[in-house]
């Protein structure tokens, strides 16, 4: 990719990451230097306001930045959401309320002045991490991102690949076991995101106190009981929080065997606040796809926490808006 303009300036684009609890933008330059960041949990309230939210996040990066609007080619977006084929109108995003047929382009677009590319938030994440992070310098790469919810996105023979409506990569649903189907969550966000993402870890974790009396660290939370609560627990040694661990190590590696046997992928990448919990999950799941996958899959692929974090989705962003703008000076 080309690190500087025709004149020799370095390129920027702006850059959105949008998720269910917060949103990260920033300015980002054609070597992925992030020039400033801001972040804010996310505003969802409404459409408007998290539209609003976003426009005002990216000004206040670029006079962070001390840039004028003029030295940016675009904005990149990424968002967990269902985009229609021109990457403009969000179609339905299950884990923002009230999205559903926004025109979150042409909104954007009258409210900064710049080109827009609108992507699935999976897309923008593996775009991240084989730009930047653990994917680099590989051919087959997938990226499962657990957190609040799961999805992800592949890079397959070099080439982001986006699937017939954009969205493949939605791992979160896979159907683990057809007894869960009537599951209401299950229903709504997806078999394997409503056992190993965030809210159900907490839901399991629950049940499992009602149903117990086993003494356990989490009797004890000061807050609302969340799946960091548990993780925190398991490293204390409690043992009700060790149990929920396995399970989800479980549900995870199950998952992650069954993208092995189907892409025969040169690396699988996890990320998200679950699936960075590497201590407490990566050896497991390793070891699950060696006794489900496919044999050879199982032997050959790495599986890896992700090296970018929370910026993987960030900088994918900004690696999407590069790749568009810079061949089309802007759409």
């Amino acid at each position: 990719m080309r690190q500087e303009s025709k004149d020799g300036m370095t390129e920027y684009v702006l850059a959105a990451d949008i998720g269910g609890t917060k949103v990260a933008t920033g300015i980002i330059s054609a070597r992925g230097e992030i020039a400033h960041q801001s972040k804010a949990p996310t505003a969802l309230s409404s459409p408007t306001a998290l539209i609003a939210q976003v426009s005002a996040m990216v000004e206040q990066d670029l006079k962070g930045a001390g840039l004028p609007k003029g030295d940016v080619l675009g904005i990149g977006v990424g968002i967990p959401a269902v985009i229609d084929a021109d990457h403009k109108v969000v179609i339905w995003a299950p884990n923002l309320p009230g999205w559903r047929n926004i025109p979150l382009h042409e909104e954007l677009v009258a409210r900064t002045g710049l080109p827009v590319r609108i992507e699935y938030d999976g897309h923008t994440a593996v775009l991240g991490e084989w730009w930047l992070g653990a994917g680099c310098g590989y051919s087959s790469v997938v990226f499962i991102i657990i957190g609040t919810g799961l999805g992800g996105g592949m890079i397959l023979d070099g080439r982001l690949y986006r699937g017939a409506n954009r969205l493949a990569g939605a791992a979160g649903w896979f159907v683990l076991d057809p007894k869960w189907v009537e599951d209401k969550h299950a229903r709504q966000f997806g078999q394997w995101e409503s056992v190993a993402a965030g809210p159900g870890i907490a839901r399991m974790a629950m049940d499992k106190l009602q149903s117990s009396t086993q003494p356990s660290l989490l009797r004890d939370a000061p807050n609302e009981l969340t799946a960091q609560a548990v993780f925190n627990a398991a490293r204390q040694g409690d043992m009700l929080a060790k149990e929920i661990v396995k399970q989800v190590t479980e549900f995870i590696g199950i998952g992650v065997a069954n993208i092995v046997s189907l892409i025969n992928p040169e690396i699988v990448i996890l990320g998200g606040g679950i699936g960075l919990q590497s201590d407490l999950l990566l050896d497991g799941i390793r070891q699950r796809v060696l006794e489900q996958a496919q044999p050879i899959s199982a032997q050959t692929v790495k599986i890896v926490p992700s090296q970018l974090g929370d910026a993987a989705g960030l900088l994918g962003a900004a690696k999407a808006a590069f790749l568009i703008f810079q061949k089309q000076g802007g759409q």
